[in-house]
């Protein structure tokens, strides 16, 4: 029922840019500019030291520990208590044996019932050669020297 209307196809156009107004001014610069000046580095002055007096004296007499020459110190009695566990019978030790090295078990080889069948080939014993080397191909090339060439100078 009719024919279908898409929107048209629209082509990218760059936009129009305003032109650049720029407004004049009265300001001028006058006179010269004058730039910091460079200061060089110097040491900074250290405050002087202020010591306050304090009302704080000591009376009377000041009593020191007495120096004590170094000895070892005393040491305690071992106290061993008693206790009603004794022995009973006799304690069998383990005897003092003297080493001996340890005896090997034979080796035993079972039979197996493996056979390779039929003959076998070994490879043939080849003597050595050189191996053949491919002819070398010299490409020709169009490259000629042209003019004079100048030799370096002997020193």
């Amino acid at each position: 029922e009719g024919d279908f209307h898409k929107r048209p196809d629209q082509t990218w156009a760059p936009g129009e840019r305003a032109n650049i107004v720029k407004r004049g001014d009265n300001l001028q610069p006058e006179g010269e500019f004058s730039k910091r000046p460079e200061a060089t580095w110097a040491p900074g002055e250290r405050a002087n030291v202020i010591r306050r007096d304090d009302n704080l004296h000591s009376e009377g007499e000041f009593s020191r520990r007495h120096d004590e020459k170094w000895a070892p110190g005393e040491r305690a009695d071992l106290v061993k208590r008693g206790d009603n566990l004794q022995p009973e019978g006799e304690f069998a030790k383990r005897p003092d044996a003297t080493w001996a090295p340890g005896e090997r078990a034979n080796v035993i080889r079972r039979d197996d019932n493996l056979h390779p069948e039929g003959e076998f080939t070994k490879r043939p014993d080849g003597k050595w050669a050189p191996g053949e080397r491919a002819n070398i191909v010299k490409r020709g090339d169009n490259l000629q020297p042209e003019g004079e060439f100048s030799k370096r100078p002997e020193a």
